[in-house]
């Protein structure tokens, strides 16, 4: 009887170790409680909504690959790898109806942000840089998923907010195509108030293909499209 005793108490030793082992257990709730490094990388979502209110995800940068090109005008940017892809076909698609269109602008990191900002309240004024460019990790250039356009018309080039403005009716040729190659218009004309930021017609954003040609169809938002709107 006490060999038997003896054993019991054995494999009850044997049960407890084990037990330790096993994730921690939320006694209020019986769930199991996982631990999230702050260094954790997340993973790579095209959808990812930043704006004034959704700050950049933790380590977002280190998720995407990021590579460099050149445009017709000589100048450098960086985009997100797929999201360049696909704005190449797009590219290609255009010049078949003679229009060539360029990225000005792609990836910018915290720092290249803030200078953003600084040149545009230099150029166009402080309430102006504010509703056109958000705060550094409030900034959607940061995915490195949004484009600004720039274009090659008529022999001359074509980049500013003014002079893009100008060329409306092209960019919504560009608009009107650009949801079968993953692209959406990320901030509407009549979508100020959903947005919070001003029209702008040559900034682009790749969402994939499904997503963007949802959001083109209903005439919605980034924001609205991940609210189930």
């Amino acid at each position: 009887m006490k060999k038997i005793f003896i054993f019991i108490l054995a494999a009850m030793a044997v049960v407890s170790v084990t037990a330790c082992g096993e994730k921690p257990v939320n006694h209020e709730n019986g769930s199991s409680v996982t631990e999230v490094s702050e260094n954790a990388i997340p993973e790579k979502n095209y959808l990812v909504l930043v704006n004034r209110t959704h700050k950049l995800p933790d380590n977002y940068e280190k998720s995407i690959e990021i590579v460099e090109g050149k445009n017709f005008f000589n100048g450098s940017f960086r985009v997100e790898k797929e999201t360049y892809e696909h704005f190449q076909q797009l590219r290609e698609k255009m010049q078949l109806q003679e229009l060539q269109i360029e990225i000005k602008r792609a990836y910018l990191d915290a720092g290249e942000q803030q200078d953003l900002i600084e040149e545009y309240e230099k150029e166009y004024g402080e309430e102006y840089a504010y509703n056109y460019q958000g705060e550094p990790n409030y900034s959607e250039n940061q995915t490195g998923l949004g484009i600004d356009l720039a274009l090659f018309f008529a022999g001359e080039k074509i980049e500013t907010d003014k002079e893009l403005l100008q060329m409306e009716g092209i960019l919504k040729e560009i608009h009107s195509v650009m949801a079968d190659y993953g692209f959406i218009l990320r901030y509407p004309e009549e979508k100020v108030q959903e947005t919070d930021f001003m029209y702008q017609p040559w900034h682009i954003r790749y969402v994939g293909e499904k997503a963007a040609k949802e959001i083109y169809e209903k005439g919605i938002t980034l924001e609205e499209y991940l609210s189930g709107e």
